[in-house]
């Protein structure tokens, strides 16, 4: 099967560039986000306006996710109206729309599984390849597009164990990870060419060459629930380990001491933007913050544009990183805005395609993005990242109403050759 070929009519080459339009939009501006961020964000407006634009012309909704929704709405009016300022209720507002776009989005494409899937792989693939330039440019000390700017104006980039974290054209090492966690996932059930383990193969090194280690947790705890067989996982994790042990020492002892460092951080000392965030919410819930403290008072970057007083207030420490444009940890950011019933429905719109009767084999796959997703919001804003939710929850509902045994097997996705 081919995306496109001298076959296909002009009108399906039209719908199909229709539906992959806000996939590209969001394409484009992660690429200009660090060249051009103002550009970047028009960009992800523009992309969310138009996935609610084509939603509405398609006039059918899920009707459990229309219910919670109707349910959310009301505390969601309440916190931009209660916030401490209107201007930044309504900047960091719109966020709070993005997964309900992509999977208002999803439903109204959902009987073009088999094309998203095959655009998700080509565009996966391309990005792990294009990494190749990047460690040749890096390599050769050449200043990249990705590169952030210190506060004196240096060029830097994200590495770890001395290496450059691979982040293709994406430009972001966390996205590249993720992007790889979900390809993986779905090629490892709906791909049948005759290269799959390639493929699978290439998806997981890219994976690691990220060297995000919340991905690459993500991806072995799934594997682990997913394996039958508990005994060979672990076998086969152990098997890796020792290869790695031999091969990569050094390395591998760095990454030892990257995590370490995090638990620290995050966990037992506490001494960083994030565990702040969350001794804020655990204190916010501690007193039965019902509905929160308004859309924008805390988290995210219109919190501290706008210079919220909850910061003050609980006498947040920003260390050694004052300052830092959000706390970039998601749950503490809603649960002390929306309050502990904003924040649970909220979350509750966001799952409500859980409502549908799945079948055992596509739920596992569900579950995996939904963790995926979820766990990486722990430490970061991928609940209301766009690029996160749209090549994630935007397989949702394609994948509910995917009927893969109407069609011979071969053609399912396009084979490597």
């Amino acid at each position: 099967m081919k995306i496109l070929n001298l076959r296909t009519p002009v009108k399906d080459i039209f719908s199909n560039i229709l539906i992959l339009l806000p996939f590209v939009t969001i394409l484009i501006s992660e690429i200009l986000l660090p060249i051009i961020p103002p550009l970047s964000s028009v960009l992800k407006v523009v992309a969310v306006l138009y996935m609610f634009m084509y939603a509405f012309m398609g006039l059918k909704f899920h009707g459990s996710f229309l219910i919670l929704l109707g349910l959310f709405l009301p505390f969601f009016v309440y916190g931009i109206l209660h916030s401490f300022s209107i201007n930044a209720a309504l900047s960091e507002g719109f966020r709070y729309l993005f997964p309900f776009a992509v999977l208002m989005y999803g439903y109204t494409v959902r009987r073009h599984f088999r094309f998203l899937l095959s655009a998700f792989i080509i565009f996966v693939l391309i990005n792990d390849f294009w990494q190749i330039v990047n460690y040749i440019n890096w390599l050769r000390g050449v200043t990249q597009w990705f590169y952030s700017t210190d506060l004196y104006g240096n060029r830097y980039f994200n590495a770890s164990s001395g290496i450059i974290r691979a982040s293709g054209i994406v430009g972001f090492f966390g996205l590249h990870g993720f992007v790889n966690l979900i390809a993986f996932f779905l090629a490892r059930k709906y791909y049948h060419g005759k290269r799959k383990k390639l493929l699978l193969s290439i998806f997981l090194v890219s994976l690691f060459l990220s060297f995000s280690y919340k991905t690459i947790g993500t991806l072995l705890v799934l594997l682990f629930i997913q394996y039958k067989n508990k005994l060979k996982f672990f076998q086969i994790v152990g098997g890796l380990f020792i290869i790695a042990l031999i091969a990569i020492p050094k390395v591998l002892a760095s990454m030892g001491e990257s995590i370490v460092l995090r638990v620290e951080q995050y966990v037992t000392e506490g001494d960083s933007a994030r565990a702040e965030s969350y001794r804020v919410m655990f204190e916010e819930t501690a007193n039965f913050n019902l509905f929160g403290r308004g859309v924008g008072s805390f988290g995210g970057p219109a919190s501290v544009t706008y210079h919220s007083p909850v910061y003050s207030e609980y006498r947040f420490n920003w260390f050694d990183f004052p300052d830092l444009p959000t706390t970039d940890t998601y749950f503490p950011h809603l649960f002390v805005e929306m309050g502990i019933i904003g924040g649970l429905l909220y979350l509750l719109v966001i799952m409500a395609p859980f409502a549908l009767s799945w079948k055992r084999e596509k739920f596992e796959l569900v579950f995996a993005f939904y963790f995926a997703l979820f766990f990486d919001a722990l430490f970061s804003y991928s609940l209301n990242n766009i690029a996160f939710l749209i090549f994630s929850l935007g397989f949702i509902y394609p994948l509910y109403f995917y009927k893969e045994e109407e069609i011979p097997q071969e053609e399912v996705v396009p084979k490597l050759k």
